[in-house]
């Protein structure tokens, strides 16, 4: 046990003060003599053996009462093992939460506030000798440099909300390496945060055990927020007045149930759709807004609804293309009149071109959607590796078989591509047996699920294909027997449609049933090139472009940023970091002088719930990991006392007090009781 200020300590000679009293006690005593003092002398001994016990009793009281009240004012405690840190040279991390979950209002303003006070707090707690290091999810270049006292403080003052959102694994990776860079040997970090269950991951953080870490929490007085949780189009394609169908789902975080709240849907800074909808409290729903395309080139979109007190989450971007043009590509023996060119040479939204294969230039491919092979016998290296190119880019392919292949080239040139090749041909008259109705090819197809007996496509001879394990593939359409009639493959950022049947009538009636259109019609849509409908700020996402101007410099801009991104060319494809130095939620676009495509930001919605872990909580899990952490309670008192009791120990000031008076409180039963 310690002293804080062991000068009292030599008030305890006044325990003399009692002694001398006990001992030199001069009251006289009269003597009376007796004829026969026999019976008396054996009174007198038995009252002397009292008084003793009354004189010691009182006494031992009056020192224990002197005692503790001098170690009252010496204030004795126990120390931690931290007790020797305000004597030497310390490094200080400090971690504020500024993501949007603090713009919640707590019992002293809003929670990013109090957590500053509070971080300042902390540092003055510290000598003006000590380093600081000051981190935020900004994670701003300069942010590891040590501070000192004075400038931690300006730059605590200068913390803003910021729309970063990071795990508290990652804040605490950065603290360890930037601490552990100093030579100091006294290392603390404070986690000044809200803790949401969404980014508290304790479980995660890779604990230094040299690092004294202690949490501060910072509890919003009221946890109540309605947002925009994300949206969908429920068709992969979008065309001039074609009609779009578009889910938004919106979650209630209070515990009130919402009726008629208001929300509107904006294309193109234009109000396309007034709405309102209903939601119960803790839960989520899901509505859906119609509107028709009106104009070709990039829609730019955004849902907006009110709430207060966090409002960065009220509004949802969004961004996609109506293409003027799809460029679909057919190489064949010789042009089928009757099937390709009726579908793609009588829409607008087509541009259709047809090559016989011996006349083709390789470098037309490229610059496709859609490429359909169809009545080829074989297929050379030349063509097989430009197709290869092509759909490692992003492009798609359709492949109808002539009635006589060579086994073995088409062998070699679906085996490049990674999908199941042509093994024989089956003569065996059949017919499609199912429709996979949840393929986007089909999805707009049918109103609802087609009952009864279909009249679907008849099978006089078709292709089987080998049994091993390639690509990602999905059936699309499928015979009777179970073998594939059409069959989807995933290949490198491109598709591959494989038909086991030729376009010849004698094989099968598919080029004159109601089938083939939609099917053919939907592969070419399917085959633009669809960029992400929205991106989320603080995400590593990217941009694919299948022609990389490399000499030509790509800008993220709107009406107020313009931004250069990073850019990576390599096997005439460009990847551009699209989520380069973006901190505002809106619509952008990605261009330079050949190129532009619409882009929408929007901010994490980790922070827009609002669910906290408890003191139990946090407890429980410093207890059941590795992590060297105390929690901070500042239910009863300030940052300060906390930080004293947990830095010079447990103090014991107030049971002296208590002790002093307890004694105090026997002497006075002791002479009242001997009295009697």
């Amino acid at each position: 046990m310690k002293f804080a200020y062991p000068e009292f300590l030599y008030a305890l000679f006044a325990i003399a003060i009692p002694i001398i009293i006990h001992l030199f006690n001069f009251r006289k005593f009269k003597k009376i003599y007796f004829s026969n003092v026999e019976f008396l002398k054996e009174v007198q001994q038995e009252t002397q053996s009292k008084s003793k016990l009354k004189h010691l009793l009182i006494l031992l009281s009056r020192i224990l009462a002197i005692t503790f009240l001098v170690f009252a004012f010496a204030q004795p405690f126990i120390p931690s093992s931290d007790s020797d840190v305000a004597n030497q040279n310390n490094i200080v991390g400090i971690y504020i939460d500024n993501s949007f979950s603090m713009e919640s209002t707590g019992e002293n303003g809003s929670l990013l506030n109090e957590a500053k006070t509070k971080a300042i707090e902390v540092a003055n707690s510290y000598r003006a000798t000590d380093k600081f290091i000051l981190i935020t999810n900004n994670f701003n270049a300069g942010d590891q440099r040590l501070l000192s006292n004075e400038e931690l403080i300006d730059k605590i003052e200068e913390v803003t909300i910021s729309s970063n959102s990071r795990k508290l694994s990652t804040i605490y990776s950065r603290n360890r390496d930037a601490i552990n860079a100093s030579e100091i040997d006294n290392k603390s970090f404070y986690l000044l945060s809200d803790f949401q269950k969404s980014t508290a991951d304790f479980k995660n953080i890779k604990a230094d055990t040299l690092i004294n870490s202690y949490i501060i929490p910072i509890k919003a007085s009221e946890v109540s927020n309605l947002y925009i949780d994300s949206c969908w189009f429920n068709s992969p394609t979008h065309l001039l007045h074609q009609s779009e169908e578009l889910s938004i789902r919106i979650k209630n975080n209070s515990e009130n149930d919402l009726e008629n709240i208001p929300i509107k849907l904006f294309i193109n800074n234009q109000n396309v759709v007034p709405a309102s909808f209903s939601v119960g409290a803790n839960d989520e729903t899901i509505i859906t807004l119609n509107y028709r395309n009106k104009t070709n080139g990039i829609q730019q979109g955004r849902v907006e609804l009110r709430d207060s007190p966090v409002i960065t989450d009220d509004i949802f971007y969004f961004s996609y293309s109506i293409s003027e043009n799809i460029n679909i590509l057919g190489i064949g023996k010789q042009e089928n009149k009757t099937a390709l060119s009726s579908i793609y040479s009588t829409d607008s939204v087509f541009n259709y071109s047809n090559y016989n294969v011996t006349q083709l230039d390789y470098s037309i491919i490229k610059k496709s959607n859609l490429v359909v092979m169809y009545n080829l016998d074989k297929v050379n290296s030349g063509l097989s590796n430009a197709l290869k190119s092509f759909i490692d880019n992003g492009g798609s392919l359709l492949i109808f078989p002539s009635n006589t292949i060579n086994y073995d080239s088409y062998r070699e040139f679906l085996s490049l591509l990674s999908v199941n090749y042509f093994t024989t041909i089956d003569t065996t008259k059949n017919k499609v047996r199912e429709i996979n109705l949840k393929h986007p090819v089909f999805a707009n197809v049918f109103d609802g699920k087609p009952k009864g007996n279909l009249n679907l496509p008849i099978v006089s001879s078709h292709y089987l294909i080998s049994k091993g394990t390639t690509a990602f593939k999905n059936s699309i359409l499928t015979l009777k027997d179970g073998n594939p009639f059409l069959t989807e493959y995933k290949v490198g950022k491109g598709s591959i449609y494989l038909s086991t049947v030729s376009l010849d009538k004698e094989n099968s009636n598919f080029t004159n049933h109601a089938l083939f259109v939609p099917t053919l019609y939907n592969i070419a849509l399917l085959s633009q090139k669809n960029y992400p409908l929205f991106h989320i700020i603080g995400s590593n996402s990217t941009i694919d472009l299948n022609r990389g101007e490399k000499d030509n410099v790509y800008h993220i801009k709107n009406n107020s940023i313009d931004i250069i991104p990073r850019v990576r060319n390599a096997n005439n494809n460009t990847t551009v970091f699209v989520n380069s130095e973006i901190e505002i939620a809106d619509n952008y676009t990605l261009e330079n002088d050949k190129t532009k495509i619409g882009l929408a930001y929007n901010y994490n919605r980790s922070e827009s719930e609002l669910t906290y872990l408890s003191s139990t909580e946090i407890d429980e899990i410093i207890s059941s990991s590795s992590i060297n952490a105390q929690y901070i309670d500042l239910t009863n008192g300030t940052i300060q006392t906390a930080l004293s009791d947990l830095n010079i120990g447990e103090k014991y000031w107030k049971y002296c007090i208590i002790l002093a008076l307890l004694f105090l409180a026997v002497e006075i039963v002791l002479i009242k009781i001997f009295k009697q």
